[in-house]
């Protein structure tokens, strides 16, 4: 299915049934349903819309050639109409500081766990940026030889919760290699950052926690500092134990410091 412009359509579930209308956005190979936890936690306080980026979850297939991150806009804009606390995870937390920035009139906080906004960490932490950038080189050079499993099985073995890949279900292994396609093109957003979100961080003025995990990825921990640097109103919080599937594996932590921050809102 696709809408008549041509955009896929996107799937959304409802999470919870507190007072505050919330937002959440889910990382690439995931879907709606991994803020389950979060919801549950959060369920007198917040009611959660969460969407299914293109070819994850029930959404329809991610369309070639398109932005991820215009498609993706363009959804929550089609959606969301009134102020939103926003939770982000990996590749939704890029796409909530970019809601921020373009549409501020609908971003009343931001729970961000480790957004991947990897050109954040290039003056503090250049190594790690160009080991990522070169595993990512190399994810594309696997696809375009025709070999897209393997590809993908790269992307989960740095950024998945740690499970072998021979340990997946089959049919889960399959899914990630069909959205693989969607996961390349939103390296565009990811490396180049071609929404110019990085010299507009400062615009930001709502609360924002940007977090990440104790065991992630060593290039998250840089990109989580400038981040909550950047911003007028940021504080980091990082979660002992958790590696950067810690919004789904440690969502009573991530759960916490919603609550906390849309409390102190609430006080204000």
């Amino acid at each position: 299915m696709a809408l008549d412009d041509g955009k896929p359509s996107i799937h959304w579930r409802v999470l919870g049934q507190g007072p505050r209308a919330a937002l959440a956005l889910h990382c690439n190979l995931g879907h709606s349903g991994a803020f389950r936890g979060i919801g549950a936690a959060l369920d007198d306080v917040l009611t959660i819309e969460a969407p299914d980026m293109p070819g994850h979850g029930r959404s329809a297939q991610y369309v070639a050639g398109t932005s991820t991150g215009d498609v993706m806009l363009a959804a929550i804009l089609a959606r969301i109409s009134e102020p939103v606390d926003v939770i982000g995870h990996s590749y939704g937390g890029l796409m909530g500081l970019r809601l921020a920035i373009d549409r501020p009139d609908l971003v009343r906080s931001l729970t961000l766990y480790e957004p991947v906004t990897m050109r954040a960490a290039r003056e503090v932490a250049p190594e790690h940026v160009a080991a990522n950038q070169a595993q990512m080189e190399q994810m594309f050079a696997l696809n375009d030889a025709g070999d897209p499993e393997a590809a993908v099985r790269l992307f989960v073995t740095e950024w998945g919760d740690g499970t072998p890949w021979q340990h997946l279900p089959a049919e889960v292994r399959a899914t990630f290699t069909r959205q693989l396609p969607f996961v390349i093109a939103s390296q565009k957003d990811v490396l180049e950052d071609t929404a110019q979100i990085m010299p507009r961080l400062g615009e930001i003025a709502v609360p924002v926690v940007v977090m990440d995990g104790a065991q992630s990825p060593a290039i998250m921990k840089p990109v989580c500092d400038y981040v909550a640097g950047a911003v007028q109103n940021g504080r980091r919080v990082s979660v002992a134990g958790a590696g950067h599937m810690g919004a789904i594996s440690h969502a009573a932590e991530v759960a916490a410091e919603v609550r906390r921050l849309v409390t102190a809102l609430q006080e204000h």
